[in-house]
């Protein structure tokens, strides 16, 4: 793009020695700003350093914040500032197409790339008495396509700035500024917040500085837009320890307002990576007493089951405490809900000590209701798999699995006793063998599978007793659900 561009500048004979690149300035007055050799008297004799002379925007917001500008200042001090090496070449050119140069102030602040600053002007800059000076009527195809350039500028300034912004390669605070205004208003802009986001990873201590004044006021807005929250995840990551205190601070100022954040589609994700992030035992306490309060409507919620699972992740058992104590106290109303099934079982995952005990207790007590639940069957079928809970599950479903095996959710929970509970496989057969309608279970849709179990993981007595009774209704081989037991020779052999 800059080369095309480029290409197109040196297509004008009266295009000046600076704007092709040349770099080499001749000064004839000390401390004058440098000037072209060849310049002619039309061009600008005097250019003063907008950082100096004029206290610029970014000063101005870091006198606001209480930021002392002296050190800034002193930055801008040199005779020869980078972006003023190509600014005497670039106004000449402007004046040349018949560019209004009352908007001089602004392209001295440009970083000295030629096509930023003229994407810069006004738009009215563009077009003097409706038309573009120096343009002759046999324009070349580039020439009008960068036309059409001015054009889109005019029709929409805000996505052309955005286009050339793109195109600058080392853009800093004091350009991103000079677009948008404040930190504030570039962070909830798309384009604006992404380089944000890039002067922050590279932790200049002062651009990191001014971004988080700028941020600090507003991090519960921000933390809720759809653009600004990837700029709180970036600065939470990248703060230290007293920043991030005054972020959680901030977003703990009033009650349920950090569970109000948690529960929104973007804020989730800046509570989460602020999870991740604490380390101190203050700002942990301030996560938790701020979450404590709405445990069951976070954990029921699209979003906000994804901050207890963050909180079981990357916190302690005992900072978790509230939660798994939470989790026992309303066990089947948790486990029972689509996304509560989900938290509980990360519950029993990350829990040690009494209260994982209690907890799995408490689960194997409902296990008869929760296996028939569409939900509450999956924690049931976790518990099992982990090889918790057996004794007290065994005994809630003993007496049961004929039903059980016979419903969509819990013939799964008869198939995993029979699987991961060795010491359940004779009950659960002898109770299914003893049915009187029997070929009811082979036909079943759900039985079938249950009946499929048994006889490739029972042995001995039992798996024979069930094999002899299939056998019987040898007639039922052509059902649809009875085939696979008659088909597979290895399931009745004996």
């Amino acid at each position: 793009m800059f080369e095309e561009k480029k290409k197109f500048m040196d297509d004008f004979e009266f295009l000046p020695d600076e704007l092709r690149g040349r770099t080499s300035y001749s000064t004839d007055v000390q401390g004058a700003p440098p000037t072209c050799a060849s310049a002619p008297s039309s061009s600008l004799t005097s250019i003063s350093n907008p950082f100096v002379n004029q206290p610029s925007r970014l000063c101005q917001n870091l006198s606001k914040m209480g930021i002392s500008d002296d050190e800034e200042r002193s930055i801008f001090t040199a005779s020869h500032p980078p972006f003023l090496d190509n600014l005497h070449g670039c106004s000449r050119f402007v004046r040349r197409l018949g560019v209004s140069s009352h908007r001089q102030s602004l392209t001295q602040s440009s970083h000295g790339d030629n096509s930023l600053m003229l994407g810069l002007l006004a738009p009215e800059d563009y077009y003097p008495n409706h038309h573009i000076g120096g343009f002759a009527e046999n324009t070349s195809r580039r020439n009008r396509d960068y036309y059409h350039l001015f054009e889109e500028q005019q029709q929409n300034p805000r996505r052309h700035i955005s286009k050339c912004m793109k195109e600058a390669l080392s853009p800093d605070l004091v350009s991103v500024l000079g677009i948008y205004g404040s930190v504030y208003l570039t962070a909830k802009d798309q384009m604006g917040c992404r380089f944000l986001q890039k002067l922050m990873e590279e932790r200049s201590f002062l651009d990191v500085m001014v971004i988080f004044r700028g941020l600090i006021n507003h991090v519960i807005e921000l933390g809720m837009d759809q653009f600004g929250n990837f700029l709180i995840q970036k600065l939470i990551l990248i703060s230290n320890e007293e920043q991030r205190t005054k972020i959680l601070i901030n977003l703990t100022s009033t009650p349920a307002l950090l569970i109000e954040i948690s529960l929104h589609n973007y804020g989730t994700r800046v509570v989460q990576k602020l999870i991740e992030t604490v380390r101190t035992k203050t700002e942990i306490n301030l996560v938790t007493l701020a979450l404590k309060p709405g445990l069951l409507s976070l954990v029921r919620d699209l979003n906000g089951n994804h901050i207890i699972q963050s909180c079981l992740k990357f916190l302690s058992p005992e900072d978790n405490k509230f939660i798994l104590e939470g989790a026992t106290r309303f066990c089947v109303t948790i486990a029972t809900h689509k996304h509560g099934c989900c938290v509980l079982q990360h519950c029993v995952k990350y829990s040690v000590g009494a209260e994982r005990e209690n907890l799995i207790a408490e689960i194997a007590r409902n296990s008869l209701h929760l296996a028939q639940d569409p939900f509450g069957n999956y924690v049931v079928q976790y518990i099992i798999e982990q090889n918790l809970g057996g004794v007290n599950v065994m005994f809630e479903l003993k007496g049961n699995y004929v039903k059980l095996a016979t419903q969509k959710f819990s013939s799964h929970v008869v198939e995993k006793c029979l699987i991961h509970y060795p010491e359940s496989r004779s009950q659960i057969v002898r109770e299914l063998v003893s049915v009187p309608n029997f070929e009811r279970l082979l036909q079943d849709p759900f039985a079938n599978y249950v009946i499929q179990s048994a006889l490739s993981k029972t042995k001995g007595y039992v798996r024979a007793s069930l094999v002899d009774k299939v056998r019987t209704f040898g007639n039922l081989k052509m059902n649809p659900y009875c085939k696979r037991i008659f088909s597979n020779s290895r399931h009745l052999r004996k």
